[in-house]
């Protein structure tokens, strides 16, 4: 009997159960291993070779090459039922490369800045960071009376806009053409109704842009 099945469900048919393919099946020495979907909309599958002459599959002897270590699966379409999903099986080339039974999750770095983004690109493509003595902003949550208190100080803009973003980026409240007065600025925002979790104010002038992050509990 094989040991391991490439299952495919139907997930938008009622009961998903009840039409499942087989795709593909194996034995020894070709091991089960991770799939992922990448973002070219393909799902890659690794599998160890097991030696049937090794007691551990980890590390490969360096003379233990072959076209199931040396190569990832591929499923082309998998949107598509069936055949129609184009399974490639050993057809990914590691270029000399071998793998074992994990895939690793690559981030992608050549995203764009994301107005309002809980991650790291936030403040990719604003205005430079600010430098110690110029404009700050403090943002304190308090959970009993469900309002943020948005402060801020040194600022060198007049004119003030203060945006909130939930943890997806969508747009939760904003208003327009505020004033700081010398260089400070205050707001308290009544947050009742909205969800537990993170959230990010960006509080922009016509000289500056401030960003920070709160969390709801």
């Amino acid at each position: 009997m094989p040991k391991g099945y490439l299952l495919q469900f139907n997930l938008l048919d009622s009961n998903p159960m009840q039409t499942v393919d087989t795709i593909d099946t194996w034995d020894k020495p070709i091991g089960t291993g991770a799939l992922l979907l990448a973002p070219d909309d393909k799902i890659y599958f690794a599998r160890a070779y097991e030696s049937q002459s090794a007691f551990f599959t980890y590390p490969y002897a360096d003379s233990m090459r072959n076209y199931i270590n040396e190569n990832l699966s591929v499923i082309n379409e998998p949107d598509s039922l069936g055949v129609k999903c184009d399974y490639q099986p050993f057809s990914f080339y590691l270029g000399g490369k071998r793998t074992y039974y994990g895939l690793p999750n690559n981030p992608n770095y050549e995203l764009g800045p994301l107005l309002g983004s809980p991650c790291d690109t936030l403040s990719a493509g604003l205005t430079p960071a600010l430098s110690k003595g110029e404009g700050a902003m403090q943002c304190t949550y308090i959970s009993a009376w469900e309002k943020l208190y948005v402060n801020a100080s040194g600022l060198k803009g007049k004119n003030v806009t203060v945006s909130i973003y939930d943890g997806r980026g969508s747009l939760m409240f904003e208003v327009q053409s505020l004033k700081s007065n010398a260089g400070y600025f205050t707001l308290d925002v009544d947050c009742g109704g909205w969800s537990a979790g993170l959230y990010v104010v960006h509080l922009e002038t016509d000289k500056e842009q401030l960003s920070k992050k709160f969390i709801k509990e």
